[in-house]
C-alpha cells in the first residue's frame, strides 16, 4: 500500500478546526472533485487544506486508501466516511492530522481553489496577523495599534474590532483637496508618537492651519472577512451597476470611484483603494508605522481605468532607527495573501422566518443598493453590496471626501464624497457590531433607521412596518 508522509506530524502542529470528513477540496460538497483532489495530493504534492477531511477513512494516514474509500461510497454504496460527515464537527479520534483551514466549517479561513504555495502563504499571513510590533522591529514612530488583529480580531484575525479601536480621520482644508494634519503622513490620525515619548498628537484647530477648515471624523475597522474577494469582481460589472444622474428616478445614484491613480475603486468605507496590495500597505504604515516595499505594485492593480501612475511602485519611509522596510516583501506578501483569500463567513440555509424577512428586505428596496450577489471571476458573492458610492444624508455625513468619483450632475462639486459611502457588504454583519463606518449603531435596528439620503425611502418603509415585521427583517440580517 502507497503510504503518503502526513502534514503537520508533530503533535504541536494539531488543532481542533472543524470540518466535513471527505470533502477535500472544501467547497461544501463531497463529490468526484474530492477524490481528485486527494489524488492531486497524493501524486502531484497537490495542497492540503485539511489533512483530517482528507482522512477518509479515519485511520490518521493520508494513503491510497482514502481516496479508494471515497470512490467506493459514492459509486458503489459503500460506507460513507467517518464522522464529522454530513455537518461539521472535530475529529473523534486523536492522531497527528491537521486541520489547517476548512472554511464551510470555521471562521478566518481560506477559500477554496488555492495551489499549495498559496496557501502556504495564505496560512503564514493569518500567522503574521497577530504578530506584535515593537519599536526595534520598526514600529512607529507614529501609530495608533501594534498589530493588524488590534483592529481586525472580531471575532477572528480578518474580522473587525469593537468601537474603543475606532481612530480619527483628519482633514485640513475643504473637500476635495483635504490634507493630512501637520507633521501626520496622511489622514488617519495616530494616537501616540515614540519621537515625543509617547504623547498623543492633537487635532490641530484652524488658527494652528492658517485659518484653514479643519473636518475630523471617527471610522470603526471594516471587516474583511471575504471582502479580499472583490479584486476578482470586474470593472465592468461595477461600472454596470452605477446609475450617477438617476436615470431610473428611483431616488438612488450610486457611482463609482476610483483612487489617486485612476484605478476603480474596490475596498475602504469610500471605495478609495483599488486592490488589497495598496489598502494594506497603507493601513500598515498609517496605523503602525511600518513601512513597505512594493509587493506587485502597479501590477497588481485590478483592470484599472485610465493610465497607472508611479505610486504603486514607491516604498513607505519613516524617520525612526529600523531600516526601510520594517518588514519583508515575502512575509507582507504573506499578509496580502490572507487578506486576498480569506472566505467570507460561512452561513446555514435560511430558516422559514428568515426567509420571509429575506421578502421584505427586497420589498422595502434595500437590495437596489444591498445587492444580493455579485459576479466574479472566482464565482458569484453573496456579499450584498454594489460597490458603489451613495449619499447617506447629512446626519451621516463625515465631510472626508477621498478619491476621484464619478461625474454626475446631481453634485454641484462631482471631486467630493464627503457626504457618500460604499454600500457596506452585510454578509458576516451578524458578527461585527458596532455597525457604521463610525460605529455609531449599536444593533441593526439602529443602523436601519439611521439611513438617509438614498436610503431614506427604505428607511421609512422600515419605518412603517409592524414591530413583528421588522424583526423579520433583523432575523434575515443576523443570518448573513
Amino acid at each position: 500500500m502507497l503510504l503518503i508522509l502526513l502534514l503537520g506530524l508533530a503533535p504541536s502542529a494539531v488543532t481542533a478546526g472543524e470540518f466535513v470528513r471527505g470533502d477535500v477540496n472544501t467547497d461544501d460538497f463531497v463529490d468526484l472533485g474530492d477524490v481528485i483532489g486527494a489524488l492531486g495530493y497524493m501524486f502531484n504534492a497537490g495542497p492540503v487544506y485539511c489533512a483530517d477531511a482528507m482522512d477518509v477513512n479515519d485511520d490518521g494516514m493520508l494513503d491510497i486508501s482514502d481516496p479508494i474509500s471515497l470512490v467506493g461510497y459514492l459509486f458503489q454504496s459503500m460506507s460513507p466516511p467517518a464522522q464529522p460527515f454530513g455537518l461539521c464537527g472535530v475529529d473523534p479520534t486523536a492522531d497527528n492530522l491537521s486541520c489547517d483551514s476548512f472554511a464551510p466549517c470555521n471562521l478566518g479561513d481560506a477559500i477554496p481553489g488555492l495551489d499549495a504555495a498559496e496557501l502556504a502563504s495564505f496560512l503564514h499571513g493569518r500567522e503574521l496577523m497577530s504578530k506584535e510590533f515593537t519599536p526595534e522591529e520598526g514600529l512607529g514612530p507614529l501609530f495608533n495599534t501594534t498589530s493588524c488583529v488590534a483592529c481586525h480580531s472580531t471575532p477572528v484575525p480578518g474580522g473587525s474590532a469593537p468601537i474603543y479601536r475606532n481612530f480619527y480621520l483628519v482633514g485640513v482644508g475643504n473637500p476635495p483637496g483635504q490634507a493630512p494634519a501637520p507633521g501626520v503622513p496622511s489622514l488617519a490620525m495616530p494616537s501616540y508618537n515614540l519621537n515625543s515619548g509617547g504623547k498623543r498628537p492633537s487635532i490641530p484647530t484652524p488658527s494652528q492651519v492658517g485659518g484653514q477648515t479643519v473636518t475630523s471624523a471617527h471610522r470603526n475597522a471594516p471587516p474583511f472577512l471575504g471582502v479580499g474577494l472583490f479584486e476578482f469582481v470586474s470593472n465592468a460589472t461595477i461600472l454596470g451597476n452605477a446609475d450617477p444622474n438617476d436615470s431610473n428616478g428611483d431616488g438612488i445614484s450610486g457611482r463609482w470611484n476610483a483612487d489617486d491613480q485612476g484605478s476603480l475603486g474596490r475596498f475602504g468605507y469610500k471605495l478609495q483603494a483599488n486592490f488589497i496590495e495598496a489598502f494594506i500597505r497603507g493601513a500598515a504604515f498609517n496605523q503602525m508605522g511600518i513601512t513597505t516595499n512594493p509587493i506587485a505594485g502597479s501590477a497588481g492593480v485590478v483592470s484599472y481605468k485610465y493610465q497607472v501612475g508611479a505610486g504603486y511602485n514607491s516604498p513607505t519611509i519613516d524617520n525612526d532607527a529600523a531600516p526601510d522596510p520594517e518588514i519583508s516583501v515575502q512575509d507582507f506578501g504573506d499578509i496580502v495573501a490572507f487578506n486576498r483569500f480569506v472566505a467570507p463567513a460561512p452561513v446555514d440555509p435560511l430558516t422559514t422566518t428568515e426567509l420571509q424577512g429575506e421578502a421584505l428586505f427586497d420589498t422595502l428596496d434595500c437590495t437596489k443598493c444591498h445587492f444580493p450577489s455579485l459576479p466574479s471571476s472566482v464565482g458569484p458573492l453573496a456579499a450584498y453590496t454594489d460597490l458603489l458610492l451613495h449619499d447617506m444624508g447629512p446626519a451621516l455625513a463625515d465631510g472626508i471626501s477621498m478619491g476621484m468619483p464619478q461625474f454626475t450632475s446631481l453634485l454641484a462639486d462631482f471631486t467630493s464624497t464627503a457626504t457618500e459611502f460604499r454600500t457596506q457588504p452585510l454578509w458576516g454583519v451578524r458578527l461585527h457590531g458596532p455597525f457604521l463606518h463610525d460605529g455609531r449603531a449599536d444593533t441593526l435596528h439602529e443602523a436601519v433607521m439611521l439611513h438617509g439620503g438614498e436610503g431614506s425611502a427604505s428607511r421609512d418603509a422600515y419605518s412603517n412596518l409592524t414591530p413583528a415585521e421588522q424583526a423579520l427583517v433583523i432575523e434575515f440580517l443576523e443570518a448573513l
